[in-house]
């Protein structure tokens, strides 16, 4: 009982940074010259609850902060071998990116954070369920084209359009919207490409990753589907909207092995199945075309443009246009680029390059180049007690998206495998 009365007050200076890191929308504090992303609330938030963690722990970060029982600790104890591959890679010749250090860095921040915040898991399903809430209403309305949303970057356009960015406009550090007199991220209603709205995400496969985390996390803790029928319909229609293939085949695959009782999986199949032939019979936002467009694709070629990444040898651009797959042509050819580097040494084969791309196209990809053979046998090892549904979900999704660089779905993660840490502790308790 007074566990429970303790979870139920659980305070607001603790609530406080879980809300920012989930809700806060894609807007630079500070602008930083020759890159998209600046400085933004969440990273202030890190910073300060860093020192103040720090502080009140009296600087004792083992066993206070990093210790072995603790959520995140193989996480962090990769680090070491990241800066080794780094150097590595600097040695034969390949630019890592040092961003992807400083990145990783934050992440380790945030999984200290998370540990001293505690966070209780009712508190991290409510957070879905209104995150999915306000999505939903956001996506809406940018879907009517009544409003805009902030992204991680902006309008595609040259910076001599008005309202548009180019990053090398930003010639020193600056505040806010660093006096162009727009915001530099914000995409107005109607510009999203294809439709593709983000909601209060940066991007369409953010908003399609945390909506399928928040999904996993209530129907893997709650086991109701009755009683979250509502978060799942909206979460599909959203999926749609966003047409994020790679996310939504994982989310299916994910699903597959997410509860145990399989009478219930297949209730939640024919579920989806129904609400999606709904959807595409009344022709419900223009779903019949996206089906068209996005998943009646030649599979065939799909398979061989994946093979040519590896073998060099890509079909060429103009036999891929208008077929479908010309989002997967060009994550192709930035694999092709990070594999090339691999080819400088056979040390690099085992070890990786360190990662010379901030965005590699693939998070499977961005584990072999950057980290090599070995780095790779030491991830499979490290996430071998992660849940299934989560594993399959991110093998799946991350053949064609690299989560790694988007902070918002690395907070999803981390909060969905923190409840399942605490979880777990409390049945073998």
């Amino acid at each position: 009982m007074k566990l429970k009365n303790n979870y139920n007050s659980y305070p607001l200076w603790k609530l406080f940074p879980l809300v920012v890191f989930i809700l806060n929308p894609k807007i630079d504090i500070i602008s930083i010259p020759d890159y998209w992303q600046g400085i933004r609330l969440d990273d202030l938030i890190i910073l300060f609850y860093s020192i103040l963690f720090f502080i009140s722990n009296k600087g004792k970060i083992y066993p206070n902060l990093i210790e072995k029982n603790k959520f995140g600790y193989y996480w962090i104890l990769f680090f070491p071998y990241i800066v080794f591959s780094m150097v590595l890679g600097k040695i034969y010749g390949v630019n890592p990116q040092l961003l992807i250090i400083i990145r990783y860095l934050e992440y380790i921040a945030l999984i200290i954070i998370l540990n001293q915040l505690d966070p209780p898991k009712n508190k991290i399903l409510l957070l879905f369920k209104i995150y999915i809430l306000i999505n939903f209403l956001v996506v809406m309305l940018q879907y009517f084209e009544i409003i805009g949303g902030l992204t991680s970057r902006g309008p595609a356009c040259a910076v001599h359009v008005a309202g548009c960015l180019d990053k090398e406009a930003i010639k020193t550090i600056c505040f806010l919207n660093c006096g162009l007199g727009f915001m530099k991220n914000y995409m107005h209603a109607g510009d999203f490409i294809n439709n593709r709205v983000i909601g209060i995400t940066g991007g369409p496969w953010e908003l399609a990753m945390n909506l399928s985390i928040s999904i996993f996390a209530l129907s893997y803790f709650e086991k109701n589907i009755k009683k979250n029928l509502l978060f799942i319909i909206l979460t599909i229609i959203m999926l749609l909207i966003t047409q994020s293939r790679g996310i939504i085949f994982g989310f299916i695959a994910g699903s597959i092995f997410l509860i145990n009782d399989y009478k219930k999986v297949f209730k939640l199949f024919s579920l989806i199945f129904i609400l999606i032939l709904f959807i595409y019979l009344i022709d419900l936002f223009n779903y019949q075309e996206v089906i068209n467009n996005k998943f009646l694709i030649d599979y065939f070629a799909l398979i061989k443009i994946i093979f040519g990444a590896f073998t060099g040898n890509l079909p060429s651009e103009n036999s891929i246009m208008g077929t479908g797959l010309e989002s997967m042509f060009y994550r192709a050819l930035s694999w092709q680029s990070s594999i090339s580097e691999l080819r400088k040494s056979t040390i690099l084969v085992f070890f990786g390059s360190g990662g010379n791309l901030i965005y590699t196209e693939s998070l499977l990809i961005r584990i072999f180049t950057s980290f090599g053979l070995i780095g790779s046998l030491i991830i499979v090892y490290f996430v071998r007690q992660l849940p299934l549904f989560f594993i399959i979900f991110i093998i799946v999704t991350g053949l064609t998206i690299d989560m790694f660089v988007s902070f918002k779905i690395f907070v999803f993660s981390c909060l969905l495998l923190f409840a399942y840490k605490k979880n777990k502790e409390k049945i073998n308790y």
